[in-house]
């Protein structure tokens, strides 16, 4: 094999999350209510929200196996070095079907289980809206800003995201790895833990303000916060985690610091002041738990 081909492919932007529910009709009202999305009505699917340009960054989808997030790849060529890649190292992939691509939007994609089973979507060319995002409440959002996956193999879900894919290690909390794909910090941690699924989701808002009157928001509704407001010691981003419907966790941030080439992976300690400088507690989150003990 020649350089070119052994070459992690590139990795553009995050770009949707699709969110298993069994009941889609109380989900949407709390992404609408609470979390300040706008609701979007289209043929293909009933759940559809919008946060900034994108057509849609989140997908309610009833009775699914599991959730699952989308990730865009450059080019169709690089979607074929990735199929290729992925399945010669052992990785569940398949090609999307055009129904498949339909309902997520995009021109093509590859469907990816990494090791610890989780569902990931390799699109391209993923639509973008021609009518501005106006949003469903004034939280102040600006857009998905990152997941949090759980791994139960770290190692081998690391070699899918750096070896295959073109993502790398912005820094570690003890066990757990923040990966960048952009000039920003992170757009996906991976945390370790006995079962796979998405940890968070994080919206991105506006400004410290926003943060705060989110929280103060979400205590006059009596929404369980979970771990927040905080700071990141690693990303410098100050968070807000809070419960969602059927079990998920949601979060705001603001803040989520640049890195450029120079940047070098730091390992910080296993410590509660690593995962929020702040000293915000987090005891209902398994895996931020653990990641101190």
């Amino acid at each position: 094999m020649d350089a070119k081909q052994l070459a992690p492919i590139p990795l553009i932007q995050l770009c949707y999350v699709r969110l298993a529910v069994q009941h889609g009709a109380a989900a949407a009202a709390f992404v609408t209510d609470v979390l300040g999305l706008q609701r979007i009505t289209d043929d293909k699917e009933q759940f559809l929200f919008r946060s900034d340009e994108r057509f849609h960054t989140l997908c309610l989808v009833e009775d699914a196996d599991g959730s699952s997030i989308g990730v865009e790849i450059a080019s169709a060529d690089d979607l074929d070095r990735a199929a290729d890649a992925l399945q010669r190292d052992g990785f569940e992939v398949r090609e999307a079907s055009i129904e498949e691509c339909s309902r997520r939007f995009v021109r093509r994609a590859l469907i990816v289980r990494d090791a610890s089973g989780n569902e990931i979507d390799l699109v391209s060319r993923p639509a973008v809206s021609g009518r501005r995002y106006f949003p469903s409440r004034d939280a102040g959002v600006t857009g998905l800003q990152c997941v949090g996956l759980r791994s139960r193999a770290i190692e081998d879900d690391l070699k899918l995201w750096t070896t295959i894919l073109g993502a790398t290690v912005s820094d570690w909390v003890g066990d757990i790895a923040y990966l960048s794909i952009d000039r920003k910090h992170h757009r996906i941690a991976l945390y370790p833990s006995d079962r796979a699924g998405l940890l968070d989701v994080c919206y991105g808002v506006e400004s410290l303000d926003s943060i705060m009157q989110n929280h103060y928001f979400a205590q006059e509704r009596q929404i369980k916060i979970l771990h927040g407001p905080g700071r990141e010691a690693a990303s410098g981003q100050i968070f807000l985690r809070f419960a969602g419907p059927e079990g998920h966790v949601f979060s705001y941030g603001h803040g989520l610091a640049d890195i450029d080439a120079r940047h070098r992976a730091r390992q910080f300690a296993p410590a509660a002041s690593s995962l929020c400088e702040w000293g915000s507690e987090c005891s209902e989150i398994p895996e931020l738990r653990q990641a101190i003990t």
